[in-house]
């Protein structure tokens, strides 16, 4: 329920940013009094507002109507009533979707049985990391910055649970950071009697990274986990299929790759 009303909330304030100036391309014929083609923006968030609305609220609500209504609202040739008029209608639909999730007083949300379970709704970030502190603060910064919610275990609090009961409470997340960092140093049996110059040893991630990676692989999809790794460590042989992106110093220097990946997974991404 907070995670709607959180993205509900953010949909609200990118809505409201929008004027007859920014949603569109210039109309060639008169450009600043008709409006052109759509901007990419603006059809990504009339696109979430509408599906927003329609997965939480019932199919004979007032919302859902609205939603419907503003998004066959033609806005390409006409002057400025149109757009306003599609984005207030918009605004107004999503606003009782806020208002109903606080307090449905008039019985409008959808049966909670055929609620969409989509992660979409989900603002937070969970980051699965090792020993590595610098790159875990990095990309926990770089979450922040772009409007979402990061969350690292070890930050949360206990309640008295075990680690695997806090860790099950805390992934109800769209999305997922697998920090592959060289934590530990491995070889084989047949290398243990080998000189340690000799011996032929591998660079690993620590054991509780395997198991939380492969947890949301199996949770989530391989489409909602990104692997960021770092050095020369030995990457899973058994996990092919995966995005795996190689951070040198910062993850800026994947940052645009990133958000081109988070936008896909349907967050509202902060530029």
């Amino acid at each position: 329920m907070d995670s709607k009303l959180k993205v509900i909330k953010q949909l609200l304030n990118t809505g409201a940013a929008f004027t007859f100036h920014n949603f569109c391309y210039p109309d060639n014929d008169y450009p600043g009094q008709c409006a052109g083609a759509d901007t990419s923006d603006w059809i990504e968030w009339k696109t979430r507002a509408k599906n927003v609305v329609i997965k939480s609220m019932a199919d004979d609500s007032p919302a859902v109507m609205m939603a419907k209504q503003a998004i066959r609202i033609y806005t390409s040739g006409h002057g400025p009533d149109q757009f306003e008029r599609a984005k207030a209608t918009l605004l107004k639909a999503l606003t009782n979707t806020e208002n109903a999730l606080r307090e449905d007083i008039f019985g409008e949300l959808r049966d909670e049985e055929s609620e969409s379970s989509s992660p979409i709704f989900s603002n937070k970030v969970f980051i699965v990391h090792g020993h590595d502190a610098e790159l875990k603060n990095d990309v926990e910064r770089f979450v922040h910055e772009i409007g979402l919610e990061p969350i690292v275990l070890h930050r949360q609090a206990d309640n008295g649970d075990t680690v695997i009961e806090k860790f099950e409470k805390n992934s109800d997340v769209g999305y997922v950071f697998i920090l592959l960092t060289p934590d530990e140093i491995a070889f084989t049996v047949d290398q243990m009697n080998v000189s340690d110059d000799l011996r032929q040893k591998e660079y690993r991630v620590r054991p509780n990274v395997i198991f939380e990676f492969g947890y949301f692989v199996g949770k989530l999809g391989r489409s909602r986990v990104c692997c960021l790794y770092k050095g020369e460590v030995t990457i899973p042989s058994d996990l092919g299929g995966l995005v795996y992106k190689k951070v040198e110093n910062s993850i800026e220097s994947q940052a645009y790759a990133i958000i081109k990946e988070l936008k896909n997974a349907g967050y509202l991404v902060k530029v």
